[in-house]
């Protein structure tokens, strides 16, 4: 459909000949349109980029206007912050490493942030590690079992449940 008929389109159709004869309807230049917003778009990308042009400048500017004090002591609360948390994964590690050593267990399967939480983790770690067992197998049969073996497996049984009681 060309823009004429579309004009035409747009027109109520009565059957008068007066709509016929009308002034067709301009046109819209689209690709104008277009480029003016694109230049308008354009216009406001250079006011965003002077303005963070600007605002760098006055970062830069406050940063200069810091006192040689100023800035070390902001280096030292950083170093003071990243040497407490050396401090403090060493003690963890140290408090591991003795739990473990107290215990029987490896350092690595324990877990915690304080001695308590660390040694409480050892020592059920060590629990399930070495069960306690019946005092048979203290006396050294690992089975828990009688030392002279059940004449039948009712005997056997019972004796089972009488050790495991």
């Amino acid at each position: 459909m060309t823009d004429a008929a579309i004009g035409n389109a747009q027109q109520p159709q009565d059957g008068s000949e007066d709509s016929q004869s009308a002034e067709p309807q301009q046109p819209v230049d689209w690709k104008a349109k277009y480029e003016a917003a694109i230049k308008h778009s354009r216009e406001w990308e250079s006011r965003a980029k002077a303005n963070k042009d600007a605002a760098d400048e006055l970062d830069r500017l406050k940063e200069s206007q810091l006192s040689e004090t100023e800035k070390l002591t902001r280096r030292a609360e950083k170093a003071e912050k990243e040497l407490s948390a050396l401090k403090t994964t060493n003690q963890v590690n140290a408090w591991k490493n003795a739990a473990a050593e107290q215990y029987g267990v490896p350092a690595s399967l324990l877990s915690g942030s304080t001695e308590d939480e660390i040694n409480a983790r050892a020592k059920a770690l060590s629990e399930w590690k070495n069960p306690k067992r019946s005092g048979a197998s203290m006396l050294g049969d690992p089975s828990g079992l009688p030392q002279n073996p059940p004449k039948s497996a009712d005997d056997w049984i019972r004796s089972v449940a009488k050790h495991n009681r």
